[in-house]
């Protein structure tokens, strides 16, 4: 029997790929230095593991409400009503089964098949596949290196039709570390409400901003406009434990409630007793960790920015955007000898977008000396310059 076309039609993320192929490389006994996905190097808090263990051992293990239980709804809303300055209640929150399952069935929730939705180039691949399984249309708009990854407003004004519903944004950035302003925020906003769209604003990095606060659309914005997904995956390391949240307006809420129902029935109990600690419980943890991946970004541009390969210094989140054009390899080709012949793995550009083609994602998750070695080994390599012009290697998975 056929499978469905929908599948095929699936925008897959490289970052996947290139994990399969580093995890196969190290079961053939060869190291590998991960800086392809954007895994923390930390264990989820003590107190927080503790926490959704002694919820199993207490029978807290049974189905709870679609949205959440209300705790746990009323905890992310004053967290985010103390970040956001502005008045959030419990009933504006929708937990859900991760970030990814927030932001898809928002899109199911606010836009028609045939709709068309503004897509950062680049930014996060999943965006792309989010929208096309809604049955939306993607419309990319790119952002602007030089700019700080920004885009521009006249170009993004005439991608604008009449089915358009929505843009997405990331601040912090997956896959460019940037971050955003006020003033470039109040802009976009006023953009916004112009063109009569809502802003999807995915925020999951929102305790990673090295250099002052976090500037979140929901701050500056009618709630009737902004949709804000977030999570517990980066901020306390709990990226398998998969818990997010949406929040929005009610009516949005109330939408995405029902659409839990028959595709998760509702988020994992133990998940949301583990989540409500590390909300309400010690902060300590974030602080740590925020420091540690300043510090590692801080790693990663003292090599690669005296080299001329950083494309824009890193503000915020755990990744870095690097230049590999010199070596007159696409970023497929690049990362597939890049761990071959460096054992370094890094996710292809242009998996992020078109604009990112010359250029390769790194995460600075790792530890600290990974970081500093996986850098120095990118930079080597990248000395060698042209290197289709060097010994072809076969670029099938059988090679790594």
């Amino acid at each position: 029997m056929p499978i469905a076309s929908r599948v095929s039609q699936l925008h897959l993320s490289g970052i996947r790929t290139v994990m399969a192929l580093a995890a196969e490389r190290q079961k053939r006994g060869f190291p590998v230095i991960h800086m392809e996905v954007g895994q923390p190097d930390f264990p989820t808090p003590a107190h927080i593991t503790e926490a959704g263990f002694a919820a199993a051992r207490n029978g807290f293990t049974g189905y709870t409400p679609n949205a959440g239980v209300q705790s746990l709804r009323d905890s992310v809303a004053a967290r985010v009503s103390t970040s956001s300055g502005i008045g959030v209640s419990g009933a504006n929150v929708c937990i859900t089964s991760g970030a990814v399952m927030a932001l898809y069935l928002t899109l199911m929730a606010i836009i028609e098949p045939g709709d068309e939705v503004l897509v950062p180039d680049p930014g996060w691949p999943n965006y792309i596949s989010a929208v096309e399984m809604a049955g939306g249309t993607v419309v990319p708009y790119k952002l602007d290196p030089s700019d700080g990854y920004w885009m521009d407003l006249d170009t993004l004004s005439s991608k604008v039709s009449p089915r358009c519903r929505a843009i997405m944004i990331n601040y912090p950035s997956n896959p460019t570390g940037a971050t955003v302003s006020v003033e470039k925020m109040l802009k976009l906003l006023k953009f916004v409400e112009d063109h009569n769209l809502q802003v999807i604003s995915d925020e999951v990095y929102e305790d990673f901003v090295f250099e002052g606060a976090h500037v979140s659309a929901l701050s500056h914005a009618s709630r009737e406009r902004v949709i804000m997904i977030s999570g517990a995956s980066k901020s306390y390391s709990m990226t398998g434990w998969r818990l997010g949240w949406v929040v929005a307006r009610e009516e949005v809420i109330q939408a995405v409630s029902k659409l839990v129902e028959p595709i998760a029935s509702c988020p994992s109990s133990v998940a949301q007793a583990a989540v409500e600690a590390a909300i309400n419980g010690p902060q300590d943890c974030v602080a740590e960790m925020k420091a540690a991946y300043k510090r590692r970004a801080e790693i990663a541009v003292s090599i690669l920015e005296p080299a001329g390969l950083l494309i824009s210094k890193p503000t915020g989140a755990f990744y870095a955007m690097v230049d590999i054009s010199n070596s007159n390899l696409n970023s497929d080709q690049f990362v597939r000898r890049l761990l071959e012949e460096k054992g370094v793995a890094a996710a292809p550009g242009e998996t992020f977008g078109h604009s990112a083609r010359s250029s390769i994602r790194i995460s600075t998750a790792a530890s600290d000396d990974d970081v500093r070695e996986g850098c120095k080994r990118i930079r080597d390599f990248l000395s060698l310059g042209n290197l289709a012009d060097t010994a072809q290697h076969t670029m099938s998975d059988e090679t790594l």
